[in-house]
């Protein structure tokens, strides 16, 4: 279904709506209406399962859409158990198919018109509260906790953040930082005058698609009956 015309798309969405509850798209309205992808998160070769889907279940209660998954010597597996059908209802992109797939993810967003912002906890790294949201769309990239970003990663990084730690421990655990540094940057979003934060129409129309297929019992076979009648 990829590449379908827009007409289509959109009769097929009216078609699987008539199989999904009122009080289930009125939430779709609802969640789409506060969703964004002008902010999101990569995760840089995170080993533990249980912290990665925790980010999962965190960026999707916060609202944000998109989700870069970066494999090189770690492979990236939902955890039913943490993650509660979080990732169902987001975009993961996985990076894992080159010999340098940090590289190859950095370059890739990039070109996307994103800044790339790299978290550490180095101290010449500029704090949270003063991260500027008004230069541009931005993806915060997290690491291991015990390594961190990867000195490749951090070279690449256009900027670089922190959060303020008051205690003796170093750092926080990946999914803490991901929720301490994304969860005030999209309340900010949404409370700004100025910044296109929200998704297009277009966006909303794929992601209503999306989410129809997820909620709707046996979709692939309505889908099917959909385009056979319609042949």
């Amino acid at each position: 279904m990829r590449g379908m015309e827009q007409p289509k798309q959109y009769q097929l969405i009216d078609y699987l709506s008539g199989f999904a509850t009122p009080k289930r798209l009125e939430r779709f309205e609802e969640v789409l209406s506060a969703r964004t992808r002008y902010i999101t998160v990569a995760l840089e070769n995170i080993f533990q399962g249980h912290n990665a889907s925790a980010v999962l279940r965190s960026m999707e209660c916060i609202g944000i859409q998109d989700i870069h998954v970066i494999e090189n010597e770690y492979a990236y597996q939902v955890n039913p158990e943490i993650a509660l059908g979080a990732s169902k209802w987001l975009t993961v992109i996985r990076h894992s198919q080159r010999s340098d797939n940090t590289a190859d993810a950095v370059h890739r967003i990039r070109e996307k018109g994103y800044r790339i912002v790299a978290t550490t906890p180095r101290r010449d790294a500029v704090a949270m509260d003063a991260f500027d949201l008004e230069k541009g769309p931005a993806v915060f990239f997290f690491g291991t906790e015990l390594e961190g970003l990867s000195d490749a990663m951090l070279s690449l990084a256009d900027e670089h953040v922190r959060i303020p730690i008051c205690g003796f421990t170093e750092s926080f655990n990946v999914s803490v930082s991901a929720a301490l540094v994304m969860h005030p940057l999209a309340q900010k979003l949404r409370k700004s005058p100025s910044i296109p934060w929200r998704l297009s129409k277009a966006e909303k129309q794929a992601l209503r698609l999306e989410w129809l297929k997820q909620s709707v019992r046996r979709s692939d076979l309505l889908i099917r009956r959909f385009f056979t009648a319609g042949s």
